[in-house]
This record gives C-alpha cells, structure tokens and sequence, in this order.
C-alpha cells in the first residue's frame, strides 16, 4: 500500500512541474528547436544545436549545390542552361521553360521544299534521262496482232479509275496498271479476243498494287469484290505469270506520270498545275491515237502547256520554255498535239459516252478546262 501511494504522489508532482514547464514556454519571446547539424553543415556528426526561429539564416539550395565533404548519394547535379545558336539571333532557355522554335524549325515546309531542291540537283537530271530511255522503248499499235479494239480497251480505262480509286489507290497505280497492259498487248505472242480483256486489265491493277501500294489489294479483295468471282485466284495467278513473263520481269518503265511529276518539280510549279495536268494525262490515256502514236516527254509537254495556259498564264510563255528546254521537245510539235487535246477535251463525252468514272472521281472536269480556256 505504501508503494502505491507513494507512486500516486509522484506521478501528481511530475505533472504538476510539466504544467509550469509548459506556461514557462509560452512566456517566452521565442522558442528553440532541435536542428541536425546535417542541415546545417552537411556533416555526419550526431550532434544537436538549439537554435532561433526569428534568426535568418542564408538559404542553400540543397538539391543542387552539392558539398564536397558529403558523399553524392541525395546529389542532384544542376542542370546547365542550354544555347541555340541561329544566324539570326541566339536564344538561351531554361531547362524548366518551354523552348522556343528558331525560324528554321518554324519553317518545316521550306526544309522540305529545300531537300527537294537538292535531291533534283543531285539527281534530278540523270532521273529524267532514265525516263526517257524508257520513253523511247514505248509500245507502238499495240492493238494490231489482237482482235480487241480502241474502244473496248477505253472501257477499260475507266474501270480501272472506278477501282483503283475506290480502294484509294495512288495516281501512280492507274498509270503503271494502264501501262502494264498495254506493254503485255504489244510484246505477247498470243492473239487476245476481247474476253480475254478483263482477266488483262483485273491482273494488270493486281500487279500495280503490290508494286506501288503500302498496303496492296489482297487476291482474295481481287476474286471477290473486284472480279465479281468470275475469275478464279488460280486464273488471276496464272496470268500474273504470263504477263510477267512477256515483259520478261521488267516492270520498271515510266508512264505519264512520271515525267510531269519531275518536270514540274523542276520549274517550281507542282502545286498551281499537278492537279490539272494529271487529270489532261489521265484523258489521254483513254485515247488509243494519242498514246500510241506520241511518246510520253511530247504528251506530256503539251499537257504542261495547256496547264500553264488555264491556271499561270501570266507566266506561261517562261514555263513553256522551261518545259521545252527540259524535255528537249521541238516547239511546233508540242503546239499541235496540245490543239490536238483540247479538241478531245471537247469531244469526249461524245466519243466516249457513258464513261463517266474520269469526271466523277475527279475534281476538275473536262467543262471547266474548256471554260477555261476560252
């Protein structure tokens, strides 16, 4: 009992000094606090300090001033300030900030339009030359050793625009397709009737996807939506076979296309005359005169100049004799097949009536060329 109640006692006066310590405290002008000498100094010694609150004193940043008595475990380097050096004007940024474009990086269309530059510069010349080695080697009335005519192969023609554009096929596509089928009519040994025709021109769109596409149409696409199922995938391959061999697996050519893309790179006018003059190319292609009696530089100096005539002709006159400079062409030729395509442009509804796919997939018509060019 004795020790119980002297515990009780204790335990009264210990609270009783810890309640007059705690009003000492609040009395007091300022209190003190325990600091680590680590945050102090950075050193390892375990040691406290009492300091003062109301004492200011000076602020280090900890995370980037690093000590070289403290090991570089919590060491966090400073990030120095990085420089862009233009030609123009230099510009310092922080780390935190978000970084400003030079006018070179502002300007990516001008980047690229200079590789352009550079890639005509470079090869530009010896790619044209290629061309026109192939354009030499065209296919002449290709039509004569078969019983298919003009106009049957024309129908063609725009079943292939219905298609290939349908599944978005490229420009390049239609033209190879066009291409491959009529070089395959010129150099076969066999005689083709007219049935023969689609099992051709289905092929022949089969081959240029696969050759051209990122992503081709599939056989399977080909047997079923395209061929309706009247040909088999055997058929289709076999004649893949054929064709290739005819052309004695020598793909590689170049079509109309081709040669207005680079020459209108070369004279800087893509972008006012592609459309327009692509659109004149696929027309021709409809044309068996044309295409067979004319290589592709002369058809497509002329389409370039009815271009120029409808969409710059302020600057016509100085690109048609960029254009014939390039493509070494005579002058009066080129004249007198453009008045030959104007006059199919004004008559091709009549010649070829119910072909309406060229119109219908594009966004110039043969109406506003000829408005135009009045």
């Amino acid at each position: 009992m004795k020790d119980t109640t002297t515990r009780r006692i204790f335990e009264k006066e210990n609270q009783a000094e810890v309640s007059n310590n705690i009003e000492k405290r609040k009395n007091q002008k300022s209190f003190t606090h325990l600091v680590s000498l680590t945050l102090l100094n950075r050193q390892t010694n375990i040691e406290f300090k009492s300091i003062d609150i109301n004492q200011q004193y000076p602020q280090q940043n900890f995370l980037t001033q690093r000590n070289p008595n403290v090991s570089s475990l919590h060491y966090r380097p400073e990030q120095k300030q990085k420089t862009t050096v233009c030609t123009t004007t230099i510009q310092i940024y922080s780390p935190l900030k978000i970084r400003q474009t030079t006018q070179i990086s502002q300007n990516n269309e001008d980047n690229i339009k200079s590789k352009q530059n550079r890639f005509l510069y470079n090869y530009g010349d010896s790619i044209l030359t290629n061309y026109q080695i192939y354009d030499t080697l065209q296919k002449q009335e290709f039509l004569k050793k078969h019983t298919i005519n003009s106009s049957l192969r024309a129908k063609m023609v725009d079943w292939m625009i219905e298609v290939l554009t349908s599944y978005k096929c490229k420009d390049q596509t239609f033209f190879m397709a066009v291409r491959l089928m009529d070089t395959y009519l010129n150099q076969s040994t066999k005689s083709h009737v007219p049935q023969d025709l689609h099992l051709i021109g289905v092929t022949c769109m089969f081959m240029a996807c696969k050759f051209e596409e990122v992503f081709p149409v599939k056989l399977q696409t080909v047997h079923e939506k395209i061929a309706h199922k009247k040909l088999t995938k055997e058929e289709i391959k076999e004649k893949e076979s054929q064709i290739a061999h005819a052309l004695d697996f020598k793909l590689i050519g170049v079509t109309l296309y081709e040669i207005i893309t680079i020459t209108l790179q070369f004279i800087n006018q893509f972008q006012k005359l592609h459309q327009i003059v692509v659109y004149l190319a696929k027309m021709i292609v409809y044309d068996y005169t044309l295409i067979s009696q004319f290589n592709y530089s002369l058809l497509s100096a002329a389409c370039i100049f009815i271009g120029s005539n409808i969409s710059c002709q302020e600057q016509s006159d100085e690109i048609i004799a960029q254009v014939l400079q390039i493509l070494n062409v005579d002058k009066d030729a080129t004249l007198d097949l453009s008045n030959k395509i104007l006059n199919l442009a004004k008559n091709f509804d009549k010649q070829y009536q119910n072909m309406e796919n060229l119109k219908k997939f594009n966004k110039n018509s043969i109406l506003d060329i000829i408005k135009l060019q009045k």
